[in-house]
């Protein structure tokens, strides 16, 4: 079916830089800041440059993609062209349902801390009430409805949620950081009471903050010369929220009292040693209000409760967009979800595709009805959709030598590799039991290629360009099954040598994906 209608360049540089701030500063700002010391003590700290490096390199491989093909979705176009049916499948599969899935981690997160002013919203158990989720439904539905306004007024509504949530979280910080204490960098068990394994642990929870760089980058097809204004963006975006979020750590290890979280926790038992207690962190429904309470800023705890509900709405806008264009991709060029949602209407939005995101939504909402339960699959499904546009970049760069490519990635031919891998170890990192439930999720995707199989055909080629990527996964499984305890694992290969076989294995897989792409000749997408 032919298609009439296109997106709109409605997007100019302040709407992508806002989108990556509003993106990445989502629910993550409630307890992200905390968890780091919660896994790693003070040295968690230190886990949000390190992140920051890490996540650059796989950060501009999709800037080249970007500027390269602009496409809204394009998570769901780029290994779909580079090694065909299988790979694109689930590769935009594990995009999808990780943007869907934002959706209700993130109305879950606006109600479970209205529920601060209205307890009635969440149970004794800590999950969404009847009411608390008929609020998250009503939450969801105007966010829909922004997603259904052209592209420029969904920008601007961003702009404004971002900056204001930005003025919020940062004044909570900056009132806490007057009541400092640097004793806490050492007196509390040291500064590194956890070791490098909880550092490490850290640098996973700093992912799903650091997670919405991406998101420009699908909806790169409506912004105004993106290749001039998704490098810059991006950059300044990335260097702007690791500022934020250490800011925001220092800003609760300062005035971190246990002594008193023990009586806001009421744990069943007193820990007893500073690792315990350090971990106790993350059963605080309340961290910063906590703290405020503590130091007597009651006006501040109100202003914390109030950034998480603002930050997450600001969230929520942006990762529905998405996978709307996430949803539309996988139909418009890779044929894996039926024809409707390939539509685009007169003012240049994926109608039925946000339709669809709303539906998935819901359900998730009524089956899984808290943010913590909803927040593993979302995670690691998303940071699965990071690692094969490396070896698509490289594939492109052997095959493609002549198209335009406004940003390149210097380097390459290590670079490319390195964010390869780097995808691998923060799925690793976030232990056995998240990835065994996100490798789940994205394998159901392969349940797509029977209805592309019934539209279009697998071919050999696609076969044997995209085998390699589900046996990877397999894996991936099995490493972190074997990995260290550290990890979730059951310590047959010992904390740091199983990190040392993870990254010669990954190695392997990103030239067996490589040297796949490169034979590759069969269909891929349509405008292949």
């Amino acid at each position: 079916m032919e298609q009439k209608n296109t997106y709109r360049k409605g997007l100019g540089f302040w709407h992508v830089v806002f989108l990556t701030i509003g993106a990445i500063l989502g629910p993550a700002v409630a307890y992200v800041p905390v968890t780091v010391l919660a896994d790693g003590g003070p040295a968690g700290i230190l886990a949000w440059p390190i992140a920051f490096i890490l996540i650059v390199p796989i950060a501009f491989v999709y800037v080249e993609l970007g500027t390269m093909w602009p496409r809204a979705g394009g998570v769901a176009y780029y290994p779909a062209r580079s090694h065909g049916s299988i790979v694109g499948t689930l590769n935009g599969w594990s995009a999808f349902v990780g943007y869907s899935l934002a959706m209700p981690a993130v109305v879950a997160a606006i109600v479970q801390y209205g529920s601060y002013f209205v307890p009635a919203f969440s149970t004794s158990s800590g999950t969404l009430s009847y009411i608390g989720i008929l609020t998250a439904i009503v939450a969801v539905a105007v966010i829909f409805l922004i997603n259904l306004r052209s592209i420029n007024i969904m920008g601007d509504v961003n702009n404004g949620l971002t900056i204001l949530k930005v003025l919020i979280v940062m004044a909570v910080s900056i009132a806490l950081l007057a009541f400092f204490h640097s004793s806490n960098f050492s007196r509390l068990g040291g500064f590194a009471p956890l070791g490098v394994s909880g550092i490490f642990l850290a640098i996973s929870a700093t992912i799903f903050a650091y997670a919405g760089f991406r998101q420009p980058i699908e909806y790169a097809e409506e912004v105004h010369t993106p290749e001039k204004f998704l490098p810059r963006a991006i950059l300044v975006s990335l260097i702007f929220v690791m500022v934020f979020y250490m800011i925001e750590s220092l800003a609760f290890l300062g005035t971190v009292n246990f002594n008193y979280l023990i009586g806001v926790i009421k744990p069943s038992s007193t820990p007893s040693t500073f690792a315990a207690k350090w971990g106790l962190l993350t059963q605080l429904s309340y961290p910063y209000a906590s703290n405020s309470l503590y130091v007597g800023l009651g006006i501040f705890a109100i202003l914390a409760i109030v950034g998480v509900i603002v930050a997450s709405f600001s969230d929520g806008i942006i990762y529905y967009g998405g996978a709307a264009r996430v949803g539309n991709t996988l139909s418009r060029y890779d044929d894996y979800f039926p024809g409707i949602f390939s539509r685009i209407d007169s003012r240049g939005i994926p109608r039925y595709s946000v339709f669809l995101v709303l539906v998935i939504s819901i359900i998730y909402l009524v089956l899984l009805p808290s943010f913590q339960s909803v927040l593993s699959v979302f995670v690691d499904a998303v940071v699965f959709s990071y690692a094969p546009a490396a070896i698509s970049l490289a594939v492109f760069r052997r095959k493609y030598p002549d198209v335009r490519r406004p940003f390149k990635l210097p380097a390459y031919k290590i670079l490319s590799p390195v964010a390869f891998i780097i995808g691998g170890l923060l799925i690793y990192w976030s232990g056995f039991q998240y990835v065994l439930i996100s490798m789940i999720s994205v394998f159901v995707g392969l349940l797509l290629l029977a209805f592309y199989h019934r539209k279009r055909g697998i071919s050999r080629e696609d076969v044997k360009a995209g085998i390699w990527l589900p046996i990877y996964m397999i894996a991936v499984l099995l490493l972190s099954y074997a990995g260290s305890s550290d990890f979730g694992g059951t310590n047959l290969i010992v904390f740091p040598y199983d990190v040392v076989v993870f990254v010669f294995v990954t190695l392997a897989f990103y030239f067996i994906g490589y040297y796949s792409g490169i034979r590759y000749s069969g269909k891929g997408v349509e405008d292949a």
